[in-house]
Order: structure tokens, then sequence, then C-alpha cells
């Protein structure tokens, strides 16, 4: 079952955002997050969130528990996910369509 993701990251939002675009391109030049089938970014006044549709909620387990992506994370100046506030829910409904 798909399942919805949604992190939040507190601090500098100016620091937040630049160690994002660093490991979001490392993720994007390896090829994307296997199981993610959508992914969004947005900043607030004191955050920064991470929101995501993934193929189910094992895989984003998975991910979000691997030695090299949390590796990812720190070399480039990212919190870990453990720092994270992390919501999961499972998807009723998508739209549109994936």
């Amino acid at each position: 079952m798909p399942a919805l993701l949604i992190a939040r990251f507190r601090g500098d939002v100016d620091e937040l955002t630049r160690a994002y675009d660093r490991v979001h391109k490392v993720i994007m030049d390896a090829g994307g997050a296997p199981g993610e089938l959508r992914h969004h970014c947005a900043v607030g006044d004191d955050s920064l969130y991470l929101v995501g549709v993934w193929e189910s909620e094992e895989l984003l387990a998975a991910r979000f528990a691997s030695e090299g992506f949390q590796r990812i994370l720190a070399e480039a100046g990212f919190p870990s996910t453990e720092d994270a506030e992390i919501t999961v829910l499972h998807l009723h409904a998508i739209e549109p369509p994936l």
C-alpha cells in the first residue's frame, strides 16, 4: 500500500535548504530514491519539510534506516532522519493517479 511521508526538520531554514540541495543532487545523480514515487520539499519559518509518496511503508523505512542514506545526509550537512519529526500515513487516494 502506498505511504505518505511528512518529515519536519527544525532549524535555520537557509542552512537546511542549502544542505537539502546538496543531498538532493547526490540522490538524483544516483538515480533517485528507490521506492519514492513523488517528492516535495517545502520551507516554513523555522523548518524544512519533506513530503513524499512511497510505494510502501517498508521501502520508506528501509531507505531511512540505510547507513548509506544516513552517510549522504551527514556528508551534506543535513540532519539525520532521527532528528526529524516524522509522520507516515497510508494513502487512501492519489490524484492525479500515479
